[in-house]
């Protein structure tokens, strides 16, 4: 019975070894394929100008997809691993709907959510970049208090990438390990993904302009330029790249004779890229001080002038200021204004003219298109001493000048100042401001001083006085005259005290008239008009007299001629019945004036021509008296 039993048991034991017996084989292949604590995971990241439309599936597999290695990328693997399952176990379907459920669980946390991750190291040269990560990973306990452990989920996201990168085609994936070979349960030794990225090369540019002194826009070659890049750095032209620390070092980059500024093949970081322009033979910044031909300017303060703003996606707005002055935002073009300084004009109403004949100059003033950019507005008139304002108080000069404007302009006009001969005429800068492009203009009257030089410009200049290039203009007047010498018609030596009169075109007497403050100014008129004394000429010992302050042609240019009349002759001389015709020259050429002597005259109060008178009286009786007789005579 004994021997029964034992045979029993062996077989019981028999049957119950069976099982794994004929399942060695199984058995033996879960020991091969019994997936190791972590798998390597090797990324391998890939550039393209544009992404595959239709990728091929990563197997896990050294595979390849065409694209060229992109260096500088750092992905980070966030482990998911319970959110993933819990979604998964809750998500009712097949295989498929869980799996898509979990998912997007995954893909709905936040950065929060997500925690720290673990980051791979920055992919090289060939763009690789290889770290272990764990293929289990607990995801809680069961009722024992043993830890539940389910197959690792990440999720990998881009955290650094190259410049150039279009980032929202950089999608973030989902990586489950252990990966294994394919048909079997080997576990992989080496995952390899491909994540792909679509890398743009930009090119940065605008358009230089220029506003003249006209405001006439036009493209403006050679303006200079620096760039400076997201990185706080500068562009270098020689690398093609923003090496370069310091400002005075960084490379310019001019306009071309299309007034573009391109800076191209650049692969670049999101962020902003600044053009800042720096001076140059065509444009300077700040207050110009050359007496040269003016420069178009710039606003330092405005500086950068452009700034390109590029995207996570590698598209590029610009913002930059208008041709007004005024900031733009998000454009697809952009371009970028310098200015000259429009110049004041100043015109007489005339320009050849007598002596205290009132003048009119008018002044023009076109605001500048930047005016918006200007700190400094006034216009300042100098005029020669020897003209004098016909309003020469603050007060009357205001006014004079405000009447004579546009009433919308004259509210632009807050004061004058005078100081010696120059006035300063101010305005009220913001309310210019509102004004840009259009022209002021104003008159004051002046005239011409006694002692003015004949034939001499008289200037009267007018400057635009600002913040960039004071510009400056003028006008100028002249007065002439004219040099006598008084002559004996026959010796030719010099007479004096011959006195004259000199009359006008119109037989009108040069003179001087009081005015109702009391001053005298020179004038035109005739004997007995009020407050008029006609001026007279008188010759000096050395026989010379000339007159001054005469116009030498009409408003129409044409020839003026005078009369020089004589109203006394000298002592022993006939007066002049004639009166003597001359034009106003520059007092070089002397007219002579003639004079005939009288004769030897007794004086009054002696024999005088009585007895000369008799005695031709008595001589021609005698001749009668005598011819009487000897008629009679022949006929008796």
């Amino acid at each position: 019975m004994k021997k029964k039993s034992n045979w029993r048991t062996i077989l019981a034991t028999l049957i119950m070894v069976l099982p794994f017996m004929l399942g060695f084989g199984s058995m033996t292949d879960v020991m091969a394929a019994e997936v190791p604590d972590t798998q390597t995971v090797t990324i391998h990241k890939l550039k393209y100008d544009s992404l595959p439309e239709n990728p091929t599936q990563n197997t896990g597999d050294e595979m390849d997809f065409s694209g060229k290695p992109l260096a500088g990328a750092v992905f980070t693997a966030y482990d998911v691993t319970a959110v993933y399952w819990a979604a998964y176990d809750k998500a009712e379907g097949n295989d498929g709907l869980k799996t898509a459920a979990a998912e997007a669980a995954v893909r709905a946390l936040t950065n929060d959510d997500l925690g720290k991750g673990t980051a791979f190291p920055e992919t090289n040269a060939d763009g690789i970049a290889s770290l272990p990560l764990a293929t289990k990973v607990e995801v809680g306990v069961d009722e024992e208090g043993k830890p539940i452990m389910r197959n690792a989920i990440y999720q990998f996201k881009e955290t650094t990438s190259p410049a150039g990168v279009v980032q929202s085609k950089s999608a973030d994936f989902i990586l489950g390990l252990p990966v294994y070979d394919e048909g079997t349960d080997d576990a992989k030794d080496e995952v390899h993904v491909y994540p792909k990225n679509e890398v743009k090369e930009l090119k940065l540019e605008f358009t230089k302009m220029g506003v003249d002194e006209h405001g006439v826009l036009d493209i403006l070659p050679g303006a200079e330029f620096i760039l400076k890049g997201a990185n706080e750095m500068y562009y270098n032209i020689e690398t093609g790249k923003f090496d370069i620390t310091e400002y005075t070092k960084a490379s310019h980059i001019k306009s071309d004779n299309y007034g573009k500024v391109s800076v191209p093949g650049l692969v670049l970081d999101a962020g902003d890229y600044e053009f800042y322009e720096v001076d140059s033979s065509v444009s300077k910044g700040g207050k110009q001080t050359t007496d040269g031909d003016q420069v178009y300017h710039y606003n330092v303060e405005k500086n950068p002038v452009v700034t390109a703003r590029v995207s996570s996606d590698m598209i590029v707005t610009y913002n930059y200021y208008d041709i007004d002055r005024n900031k733009v935002t998000g454009q697809t073009t952009a371009s970028a204004y310098n200015y000259k300084v429009p110049v004041p004009t100043k015109k007489a109403d005339d320009h050849d003219v007598d002596q205290d004949q009132e003048i009119t100059f008018t002044i023009t003033q076109k605001i500048p298109t930047d005016i918006a950019d200007y700190t400094q507005f006034a216009l300042v008139d100098t005029f020669d001493p020897i003209l004098k304002l016909a309003n020469d108080t603050e007060a009357d000069l205001l006014d004079e000048i405000k009447a004579s404007m546009d009433p919308e302009m004259a509210n632009l006009v807050t004061g004058v100042t005078i100081e010696g001969n120059k006035f300063t005429v101010n305005f009220n800068l913001d309310e210019v401001k509102r004004k840009a492009g259009e022209t002021i203009e104003f008159k004051v009257v002046m005239s011409v001083k006694e002692g003015a030089d004949l034939a001499t410009d008289i200037n009267n200049e007018v400057t635009f006085d600002n913040n960039f290039d004071d510009q400056s203009a003028k006008d100028s007047v002249k007065t002439y005259g004219k040099k006598f010498l008084k002559i004996d018609a026959d010796s030719k030596n010099p007479l004096a005290d011959a006195k004259f009169h000199v009359l006008n075109s119109e037989g009108k007497l040069l003179g001087m008239i009081t005015k109702e403050d009391g001053t005298k100014v020179q004038a035109w008129g005739a004997e007995g008009d009020a407050g008029f004394e006609a001026t007279v000429l008188k010759s000096n010992a050395q026989g010379e007299f000339e007159v001054s302050g005469l116009a030498k042609t009409d408003e129409k240019g044409a020839i003026i001629y005078y009369e020089l009349k004589e109203i006394k002759a000298p002592e022993g001389y006939a007066l002049a019945q004639n009166t003597f015709k001359f034009v106003a020259d520059d007092g070089t050429a002397t007219l002579k004036i003639n004079n005939k002597h009288k004769g030897s005259l007794p004086s009054t109060g002696g024999k005088g021509i009585v007895a000369f008178v008799a005695v031709g009286v008595v001589a021609i009786a005698g001749a009668g008296l005598y011819f009487m007789k000897g008629r009679k005579h022949i006929e008796g």
